[in-house]
């Protein structure tokens, strides 16, 4: 299996000033997951980084692409421009592909065996319990996906749907699952939320009772003060177990790395 991160950007960094919250964060992210992947044992050659400028980091080295990737009327649908192109290109084969976001951050191994999709093109997560209503719980988060080359014309559909109906992928994913374009549904498998377990407008505890334990995957951006339980951000809730189960989801090694990069100390109100 291999290990996928996209981040393509217009003015050819990390750095984006035109981001709200987190212009200047990227890149420190971006060396906490190569960091937390080769201490999770996975190979240098099985990090596929993807970007559109030249990027290195203890020794994995960005694939980069074409500008012209990039999603300008939703930035977060460049995922999905991206892996339509690395399949074309053949860097996406028939082995097992696992994208995840920047701030979706692995903290058990994941084997293929454990997944069960010999029988399907495309594995993704749900979100879980929302502080919405019910209706909006098991939505599909595009935060972390499994895949190999055979789920092409499925993301050459949600982007073609993306650019007529300017709207998110994940819009667009709804939009397939509903009118079961391309027999997604058949060729899909809602995986638990113990890969892809979100903070942002859920329902934390509830979230946590239905995964599947241990959590593999915490999604949560560290630099995002915004409250998420009691008023706490995620930081506090995540890594200081200020939560309704008072209970600390990152793994000792991550909260290592946190600490080597400074983000540990990063809220004081939540020591």
């Amino acid at each position: 299996m291999k290990n996928l991160l996209i981040y393509l950007n217009p003015i050819k960094s990390f750095e984006n000033p035109t981001v709200k919250f987190w212009q200047h964060e990227t890149p420190i992210l971006a060396k906490i997951q190569i960091d937390n992947s080769l201490e999770l044992g996975w190979k240098k050659e099985d990090i596929v980084l993807v970007t559109n400028f030249d990027y290195e980091y203890k020794g994995v080295k960005a694939l980069v692409i074409g500008d012209e990737n990039f999603c300008d009327i939703k930035p977060t649908a460049t995922k999905i421009n991206a892996i339509i192109t690395l399949i074309e290109m053949g860097i996406i084969n028939d082995e097992m592909f696992w994208f995840h976001d920047f701030d979706a951050f692995q903290l058990e191994p994941i084997t293929e065996e454990e997944l069960g999709l010999d029988n399907y093109d495309l594995g993704i997560s749900e979100y879980g319990v929302t502080t919405y209503n019910d209706a909006h719980n098991g939505r599909l988060s595009t935060g972390s996906v499994f895949f190999n080359e055979n789920a092409k014309d499925i993301f050459e559909y949600m982007k073609r749907i993306t650019y007529k109906r300017v709207c998110n992928e994940e819009i667009s994913l709804l939009m397939m699952v509903r009118t079961n374009a391309h027999h997604i549904n058949q060729r899909m498998k809602r995986m638990d939320v113990r890969y892809n377990f979100a903070t942002r407008k859920r329902n934390f505890d509830r979230t946590y009772e239905v995964a599947t334990k241990p959590i593999k995957v915490i999604h949560f951006h560290p630099f995002d003060v915004r409250p998420v339980d009691d008023q706490n951000d995620n930081m506090a809730v995540c890594v200081y177990g200020k939560n309704k189960l008072n209970k600390i989801i990152l793994s000792d090694k991550l909260i290592k790395i946190f600490k080597n990069h400074g983000l540990i100390n990063l809220n004081s109100r939540a020591q």
